[in-house]
């Protein structure tokens, strides 16, 4: 069923960064452009509802109005702005404005409701819309009331790019691609043991940065690895090590780090070796460089979530800024199916300017890393659960 000169409600994630009322990256607004478009070629009204920064009390700081300016000019349509979602002028508003403008409500979080997932709130949105749209897979990792409550009460669908971002990653676990390689990085074990687990099973090659290589190191028992004992998660490592056997997956860690190190006077940027003595590691090394940029050309897949590196600071953003460069290159040449995704990934990248230079570049944090875990997203189940025909085509 096409959808056609109906009151879409649509979940957003416009959850971006506002400093002094000024979006700082307007990532996340331009995902639904194409949805937005393709529904009101069809003389759809399209009512757009998301978040802004987390729980809070009604404020100025929170409000969604400060992205009015980039919504605007990203869309070119005119927004009309509804500075409370259970407002009663609300419905009438939506009624009498032209198909041709973009309705956009205030903050979602400004009631308690939406993240206690209250059934009666969720009616009062869906009261709101003839049928529901979900453009929000960042957001869907969440159990609230606009993404699992609102679905119950509408006929339901997934938007373009919400169903591009799932394909993508289904398509990289379940299609037959020979040499498949992911890169997992970040500073914290314990937020990725599932992930580890489940991909050295699905990947031919695994390679680890940040302080999770650290603590696939840390049995070296070397001073410098030392912060990186994974403490209550051993026997974790020692499984996922084993699986990787099993499972035939080459398990690639770095031979070197980059660091500081005492000189006497003050701390100096230096190289060591992965068994070092001293040192306060912040990046992987030169070498660990060359030896996962010579995998990545080797492959013809390729995931990655979290940086292996400080890559906000000078030098100790050359290992994820090299990586990235050799990643981009080898998806520019053809060479490459490249899948990124993850908060501290989607923003180094920008910083990089390499952002637009990959196969799929995710701006969703949890909820990329809960789905290629393979855990359920709420925000997927709501709309599988009441499942109806509805079609979006891109125009």
């Amino acid at each position: 069923m096409q959808i056609a000169n109906k009151t879409v409600l649509m979940r957003v994630d416009f959850n971006v960064p506002v400093q002094d009322g000024i979006v700082q990256d307007d990532a996340r607004i331009k995902i639904p452009l194409d949805t937005v478009k393709s529904l009101q070629k069809l003389g759809n009204k399209i009512v757009l509802m998301s978040h802004l920064g987390k729980t809070c009390m009604p404020c100025e700081a929170q409000s969604l109005k400060q992205v009015i300016p980039n919504v605007e000019e990203i869309y070119q349509t005119p927004v009309l702005f509804i500075d409370d979602c259970l407002s009663d002028k609300a419905p009438e508003i939506i009624k009498e404005a032209p198909k041709d403008c973009l309705i956009l409500l205030e903050n979602l979080r400004f009631h308690p409701e939406e993240e206690k997932c209250d059934l009666e709130f969720a009616k009062k949105l869906a009261s709101l819309g003839d049928v529901y749209v979900n453009e929000a897979f960042s957001a869907s990792h969440r159990a609230h009331a606009s993404l699992v409550g609102v679905p119950r009460f509408l006929p339901s669908a997934f938007g373009l790019s919400f169903k591009k971002e799932v394909q993508v990653i289904e398509d990289f676990f379940s299609k037959d691609i020979p040499s498949k390689m992911c890169l997992v990085g970040g500073t914290k074990l314990g937020t990725k043991v599932k992930l580890l687990r489940r991909l050295v099973r699905k990947v031919d090659k695994l390679a680890l940065g940040g302080g999770i290589a650290g603590a696939f190191l840390a049995d070296l028992n070397t001073a410098a690895l030392k912060p990186f004992i994974p403490i209550g998660y051993e026997k974790e490592v020692e499984i996922i090590k084993q699986c990787a056997k099993d499972y035939n997956c080459e398990l690639i860690l770095p031979t070197d780090f980059s660091a500081l190190i005492f000189s006497g006077s003050a701390f100096e940027p230096a190289i060591i070796s992965s068994d070092a003595q001293q040192a306060n590691i912040f990046d992987i090394g030169v070498e660990s460089v060359k030896l996962f940029s010579e995998h990545i050309r080797k492959s013809n897949a390729f995931l990655w979530n979290g940086p292996v590196g400080l890559f906000e600071r000078s030098p100790f953003d050359y290992g994820t800024r090299t990586l990235a460069t050799v990643v981009a290159e080898q998806t520019t040449a053809g060479k490459l199916i490249s899948i990124l995704g993850g908060g501290d990934t989607c923003y180094a990248m920008s910083m990089f300017n390499l952002q637009d230079r990959f196969t799929h570049l995710s701006t969703a944090g949890g909820a990329f890393l809960q789905y290629i875990e393979g855990t359920d997203l709420p925000g997927i189940t709501a709309i599988q659960e009441f499942q109806s025909d509805i079609i979006i085509h891109k125009f």
